[in-house]
């Protein structure tokens, strides 16, 4: 049997390599777009008239159950922010929480985009120590997401690490406030532990190179590079606490979300009552 030339062996091997290659794409774009048709949860159930239920001195558990599904907020957050802003900021959150917003796309790399909605929301009193995670980034059909540690309150200071060719830095939570959705979560430690992990995150967890893999072609304990998640999660299981939920290799804002060590505060864009299973 005679055999091909090599040119020709050649030829056939580039031209299986790119016909492969563009399957490959072609399904990358077929599930970025599956998944790009993500929407901003609002309620399709009657919103009420939540200011007497405010005006209370003391709330009841179903005013709590009342206030969660008219809001977002759980107990932890109505608290919080009724102390720290008082009714009017409870009122605001509602209002954005029963709009329709319109979805925007930010394409900042090949297959990956964030989505963005048409203004900031209202959030609910932050404490030094929380979690804010979203899921409006994605990498093709993956939605990845974006994970951030808030690490001054006052000032609504957030460290996060957040794109290839960047490192990590401290931003504000503005950069999460305007996404389609979030959730803002409270670890279950005590102050002095939340304290002591700020006070590392800001001296210690700035400057890394992000990296996308980390913990998958680096040890997820080494601080070598990082990336939204990772970051998050080392600075707490640096103080003995794993918010990883599955505890894989590669930590991502979703096993942050499921984490038992998580507190939710407040939830916009996502079903509240699924949240991000």
């Amino acid at each position: 049997m005679r055999r091909l030339p090599k040119k020709i062996i050649a030829l056939i091997t580039a031209g299986a390599i790119v016909l492969l290659l563009a399957f490959i794409c072609i399904g990358m774009q077929i599930a970025f777009v599956k998944a790009d048709k993500i929407k901003c949860w609002r309620p399709e159930y009657e919103r009420t008239d939540i200011g007497a239920i405010l005006d209370k001195p003391e709330l009841t558990a179903f005013d709590y159950a009342e206030l969660y599904r008219q809001t977002g907020l759980t107990k932890l957050g109505v608290d919080r922010t009724l102390k720290t802003y008082g009714k009017d900021r409870v009122l605001r959150i509602q209002d954005d929480f029963f709009t329709e917003h319109e979805v925007k796309n930010d394409f900042f790399a090949p297959f990956v985009c964030t989505d963005f909605i048409d203004e900031h929301i209202t959030y609910a009193a932050l404490e030094n120590g929380d979690i804010i995670v979203t899921s409006s980034t994605h990498l093709s059909g993956w939605r990845m997401g974006h994970a951030g540690l808030v690490t001054e309150a006052a000032t609504q200071s957030v460290l996060q690490a957040s794109a290839i060719g960047s490192s990590s830095a401290i931003g504000s939570i503005r950069d999460f406030t305007d996404r389609v959705n979030f959730m803002i979560f409270s670890p279950v430690a005590d102050e002095e532990t939340k304290a002591q992990v700020v006070d590392y995150a800001v001296n210690n967890l700035t400057g890394i190179v992000y990296d996308p893999t980390a913990g998958v072609f680096s040890k997820k304990n080494s601080l070598t590079k990082t990336q939204c998640a990772h970051l998050v999660w080392y600075a707490y299981n640096y103080f003995g606490m794993d918010l990883d939920s599955n505890g894989r290799l590669v930590v991502t804002p979703r096993d942050l979300a499921n984490s038992p060590q998580m507190q939710l505060v407040q939830v916009f864009g996502f079903n509240p009552f699924t949240l991000w299973r």
